[in-house]
């Protein structure tokens, strides 16, 4: 087990041992080894989903720790800045004072202010002059006074902003780290979560898929393939009679022609057949003589052309659908149609798992949607046809499990169905 930045704790691949199918297929044929195997495979699905789940709760809980300190930040940024005006309006208001009351004092100190004083009322020619004097002289004391208070009151104010200016820089400081602190942590919290769900992604359906095997569930699904198998191959018999019966009357009516025209040679027929499945022998199970495969079996759930748009997984489609889907069950191998280099091997968004191959002269086949952790092939590799490239999945934009296969001839796509019949394979 690994433990996440936020104290989650998330299972680590290299640390949990998986089941392999062998390990399943032997335990399925004792009866005590399978049910211990079930109960093992049940426990390690629960771990991997409860995991998950854990780890992305987490992450959630972490993205929101971190929009709560960016706020806190960013209320500690605008008092700061709040604080910042404040204080240089009272420098200024407080350099305005400071300059009045100097400006009087000096006034004042050029001359003797006894001196003043003294004219002021020796000069009196009468009681309500002197009355008047006296009052001019009060005035005079009480705005030398109130420009000494305000000067005062204005530098206390400066005092008192600077050192809340200090505080609040300080706690703006402190709410950035935090901020910063919770960030980082926000974006550990995602990498576990991200881990835990390619984690889960990984081994879930191949968990599900061996105990579904173990349960027996997959009796009806094994026995309604080899239906399907008995079936095709029927249906081929019956078509190869019916071409039998075909010719042979084509020949016997040749015949009768012949001897109604007195012996003479009959001509003969044209070679049937256009963008029809007659005649194709390229199927899951064997090429066709141009050596073509197709890559599965089963029904086309999803034609080449416009089509609604569909909204799961990962997004939505588009509302033109470039391939064709071949649906059958997850963990199904596909082949590649024919023998080429490949040229992607990987997680393509909306596309799934997938797995491009180019067969030269301009040609590519797409392979999408596969299980995740199938992927057979490597970039770079050559193959040959009918090679097993990956496995059937849901990743990506998918509603179920199906492959969406897609043909590229000189980048642009073009409908697989007709392409691969006229290339003798059965679609």
């Amino acid at each position: 087990m690994v433990v996440g930045a936020v104290g989650i704790a998330v299972p680590a691949t290299a640390a949990v041992s998986y089941p392999s199918w062998d390990d399943v297929t032997n335990a399925r044929a004792n009866e005590a080894a399978k049910k211990a195997q079930i109960d093992t495979v049940k426990a390690l699905i629960t771990s991997l989903r409860d995991a998950s789940a854990a780890a992305q709760a987490a992450a959630a809980t972490a993205a929101t720790e971190y929009d709560d300190a960016l706020f806190v930040a960013h209320e500690a940024e605008q008092k700061s800045a709040d604080l910042k005006t404040q204080l240089e309006t009272a420098q200024a208001s407080a350099a305005a004072s400071a300059q009045q009351a100097g400006s009087m004092f000096a006034r004042m100190g050029r001359t003797n202010t006894f001196d003043v004083t003294a004219s002021l009322l020796v000069d009196s020619g009468n009681a309500d002059d002197t009355l008047y004097k006296l009052g001019a002289i009060d005035k005079l004391t009480g705005l030398s006074s109130q420009l000494l208070d305000d000067a005062r009151q204005d530098a206390n104010q400066v005092t008192s902003l600077s050192e809340q200016a200090v505080v609040a820089a300080t706690v703006l400081e402190e709410a950035r780290a935090e901020s910063e602190a919770k960030l980082k942590a926000a974006e550990d919290a995602a990498a576990v979560a991200a881990a835990a769900v390619a984690e889960q992604e990984l081994h879930e359906e191949t968990l599900l898929g061996q105990l579904s095997f173990l349960e027996g569930e997959t009796a009806t699904v094994e026995a309604g393939y080899a239906a399907g198998v008995e079936a095709a191959r029927k249906a081929e018999e019956e078509r190869k009679e019916r071409e039998r019966a075909a010719a042979a009357k084509a020949l016997a009516d040749a015949i009768a022609a012949g001897k109604n025209n007195g012996g003479s040679g009959g001509g003969g027929g044209d070679g049937g057949g256009g963008g029809s499945n007659a005649g194709a022998t390229g199927t899951y199970f064997q090429p066709s003589a141009q050596g073509w495969w197709r890559p599965l079996p089963g029904r086309v759930s999803s034609s080449y052309g416009p089509r609604s748009i569909i909204c799961a997984g990962t997004g939505c489609s588009a509302p033109f659908h470039s391939g064709i889907d071949f649906a059958n069950n997850c963990g199904t191998p596909m082949r590649a149609v024919a023998g080429g280099r490949v040229s992607y091997a990987s997680y393509a968004g909306g596309f799934g798992y997938r797995v491009i191959v180019d067969h030269g002269g301009g040609v590519q086949s797409y392979y999408g949607h596969m299980q995740a952790g199938s992927i057979r092939v490597g970039v770079g590799s050559q193959i040959s046809a009918g090679t097993f490239v990956g496995n059937v999945g849901a990743t990506g934009v998918a509603t179920g499990c199906h492959a969406d296969v897609k043909i590229y001839v000189n980048g642009a796509h073009t409908n697989p169905a007709p392409f691969l019949r006229a290339r003798g394979v059965s679609v």
